[in-house]
């Protein structure tokens, strides 16, 4: 990762115009507008090594994942507004496994601890990429959602 000033240029969200300049190094305790908060497994791209992460995914669509809960920058972040899709995938050799598709055929794969968690996972990011893609999110709905769970 780049460093520009006091700005982190994290790989993934580099593109996203809205969010050029700004500072992305928010302690994983330090999230204010937190949807989901908790450990996942994140599969690492290149060596295909699975590691335990502190993963952070916040109401204005963005997924910052952490080496632990105490660290005080990300290891990385995610602009879910960028993301085409999230869905389990059943054919990976650990249980419990999510992908993340992002435009350009980029993929995170990552694996949650329990099949209720990977449930959890998966209806906070798809509700994340949705609130992303729409120009306008209506709060309403986001709330009636979450009565009839």
């Amino acid at each position: 990762m780049a460093m520009f000033g006091m700005v982190m240029e994290y790989q993934a969200v580099k593109d996203e115009p809205s969010l050029a300049g700004k500072d992305l190094r928010i302690p994983a305790r330090q999230h204010s507008n937190v949807d989901k908060a908790g450990k996942v497994w994140r599969q690492s791209s290149i060596l295909k090594i699975w590691k335990e992460r502190h993963v952070v995914v916040t109401k204005d669509s963005l997924m910052f994942w952490y080496t632990s809960e105490a660290d005080s920058a990300p290891e990385d972040v995610i602009s879910l507004k960028k993301a085409t899709g999230v869905r389990r995938d059943d054919s990976a050799n650990r249980p419990y496994t999510f992908i993340i598709s992002a435009r350009g055929g980029t993929f995170y794969q990552f694996s949650a601890n329990s099949d209720e968690e990977l449930e959890s996972w998966l209806r906070v990011i798809g509700k994340a990429i949705v609130r992303g893609s729409t120009t306008e999110w209506d709060e309403t709905s986001d709330r009636l959602a979450e009565s009839q769970q």
